[in-house]
């Protein structure tokens, strides 16, 4: 929203009144939410566009080097290098991460390995996952067209499309997604949220100042000019400057607020109130999108300055993991090292065996 004018009754010879003080706590809880909810969105679109460059390539990296372990893994328990008790473990962990990396990450390489160690095929899985996230789908893969034009062919299921085909039509859907959640932040930022309590105070001021009731030309001419300032009060969704002219035209000006009387003040109350609850609704929706975005609580997303520092820790969160997995799947190269992990690993839900090797 753009700008507001401060509406604020000051103190007089007397203390304010209970009413004069909601007035002034209202007013001022709406210029503050004014400039934070410009503020959260723009921090919003500006992590969605930060996504493809920033984070999807590390991830994308650290993904693959999970991949390089369970290759490892597979090396390894074909080396019969281990006894049973840690072939058991290692055929837990290779089917856990490549069943994850398959459905997830798009690794379709790793399905053969996957088979070798799992009791149920593969394609059965995805099968099934696909069948029970059926009803969540709104965008699915297959319908999107690549760079050329060209729409796969819809008469085959997605799994047996070729490999390279099912990983273009992942990234293109992933692309498409982050422009469409762009596209609706700057929607959402161009289109005029007019709230109920801003369109009641127009509709009145509309009613008194509208001049094609207006007989007497230069009547006519300010009411003009008043409906001019008023509607532009309106598109911009902007209560404190629409209240502000409906005073200056009740003939009180900024001086004399303190004059109005109960029953007006009843009335001001109300509508800022109602327009602290919009204002509060809309900041809690893009609070919620921050969060789902970055993992940021969505009650402290409450500056761009915290929203977008939250970001680039995700991003070195995620570099310093990579870090980790590469010095991880050098370390398990040596057979000792991933055998002395194996070794106090246990597999969730069954008891732990002791170690009796000698």
């Amino acid at each position: 929203m753009s700008q507001t004018s401060v509406l604020y009754i000051g103190e007089s010879a007397s203390v304010l009144n209970k009413r004069q003080k909601e007035f002034n706590q209202l007013s001022e809880k709406i210029e503050q939410l004014d400039r934070l909810i410009p503020e959260l969105q723009a921090a919003c679109e500006q992590m969605i566009s930060r996504i493809p460059t920033d984070l999807n390539p590390l991830i994308r990296e650290y993904q693959t080097y999970r991949a390089e372990i369970v290759l490892l893994m597979d090396r390894t328990y074909s080396g019969d290098l281990f006894r049973k008790a840690y072939q058991t473990k290692l055929a837990y962990l290779i089917t856990e991460s490549a069943l994850d990396l398959i459905s997830n990450h798009g690794f379709e390489e790793l399905k053969p390995v996957f088979n070798k160690y799992s009791e149920v095929d593969i394609e059965t899985i995805l099968a099934q996952e696909r069948a029970v996230d059926s009803q969540k789908i709104t965008d699915p893969a297959f319908l999107l067209e690549d760079e050329a034009g060209k729409e796969p062919d819809l008469n085959r299921p997605f799994h047996e499309l070729p490999v390279e085909d099912q990983q273009r039509i992942r990234e293109e859907q992933r692309n498409e997604r982050v422009r469409q959640q762009i596209a609706k932040g700057k929607e959402r930022k161009d289109m005029q949220k007019i709230t109920k309590s801003v369109r009641n105070v127009y509709m009145d001021l509309v009613k008194a100042f509208h001049p094609d009731r207006e007989k007497d030309e230069t009547e006519k001419l300010r009411k003009t000019e008043i409906m001019q300032r008023v509607t532009q009060a309106y598109q911009e969704n902007n209560m404190l400057q629409l209240l502000k002219l409906q005073i200056e035209f009740e003939r009180i000006d900024q001086d004399h607020l303190e004059n109005l009387t109960k029953n007006q003040l009843n009335y001001y109350n109300k509508i800022l109130r109602q327009q602290v609850e919009d204002l509060e609704t809309e900041k809690e929706k893009i609070q919620k999108e921050i969060s789902a975005i970055c993992g940021l609580p969505y009650q402290h997303a409450n500056s761009l300055t915290t929203v977008i520092v939250k970001f680039n820790t995700n991003v070195n969160e995620m570099k310093t993991e990579i870090k980790n997995i590469k010095n991880l799947l050098k370390h398990w190269k040596v057979p000792s090292q991933l055998k002395a992990y194996l070794k106090t690993y246990q597999i969730p839900n069954q008891p732990f065996e002791e170690d009796d090797e000698q």
